[in-house]
């Protein structure tokens, strides 16, 4: 939808766009996607979402009335910016969504499991549980027992990759500009999914040991810190869809 902004308060960041439909829309710095603030008679192309207007372009020549004169170079090429150095800057401070994209991305290969071997990430999940039943069925042989292995979370365990392909989805929805709030609630899922698997694959390991060993094993299996970092991630990624947090490094 096309309009023109009545108002803008650069201090607050919030601001009114009167649209071609007549009906006024609510202006949020976060949805702004100019290179310049947004100033009062400047002509936009929105999205609409209950009242509040979302991904929030200024149209080519439509500040000319306010600003006395349009560098139409640089509106025509502020599609290529991203790919400078400022713009890779701009990416970062427009929004919540490249950041914590990264960041979650990162988590993933932080130690989420420290075992008495060894320390996994989320990814090397699979290969800590192999790790630790291998070892319960170890015991359970010397002592005439049966293991019951956890093969039956192998599945369940595929479902950690959805968090780093999530996270690229939303660095890709922040590079190319694209509706964020979506993917910043999946990825944000994906997030506390992803540190759920990590307390159920533990608990199933320890409980697919012989219990002389389980209290042992048990002190000495930790929860590394990639999954604390995916939790808050994670929470964080919901509120920013949800509008609640927005980054404090956007330019008012």
């Amino acid at each position: 939808m096309k309009g023109k902004i009545l108002g803008y308060n650069a201090a607050d960041g919030t601001g009114a766009i009167s649209a071609d439909d007549g009906a006024r829309y609510r202006l949020a710095q976060a949805d702004w996607r100019g290179e310049r603030p947004p100033v009062a008679g400047m002509a936009v192309d929105f999205e609409t979402d209950a009242g509040v207007a979302r991904e929030v372009y200024p149209l080519a020549g439509g500040g000319a009335s306010v600003l006395g004169k349009v560098d139409l170079r640089a509106l025509s090429e502020s599609g290529t910016r991203a790919m400078e150095a400022g713009g890779i800057v701009s990416l970062f401070r427009r929004s919540l969504a490249a950041p914590l994209g990264l960041f979650a991305l990162i988590a993933c290969f932080l130690p989420a499991l420290d075992t008495p071997a060894d320390t996994f990430s989320l990814i090397g999940l699979g290969d800590a549980l192999n790790g630790l039943s291998a070892s319960s069925a170890a015991a359970a042989e010397i002592l005439g027992g049966e293991s019951s292995g956890s093969g039956g979370l192998e599945i369940p365990l595929l479902l950690r990759f959805i968090v780093p392909l999530t996270a690229l989805w939303l660095l890709w929805a922040a590079w190319s500009r694209k509706n964020e709030r979506i993917a910043l609630f999946a990825a944000g899922g994906s997030a506390i999914l992803g540190a759920i698997l990590v307390f159920v694959a533990k608990s199933a390991a320890l409980a697919d040991l012989p219990d002389f060993v389980r209290d042992q094993v048990g002190s000495a299996l930790d929860i590394g810190l990639g999954v604390w970092v995916l939790i808050l991630i994670g929470a964080a990624m919901i509120a920013a869809g949800a509008g609640v947090i927005r980054n404090p490094l956007a330019e008012a």
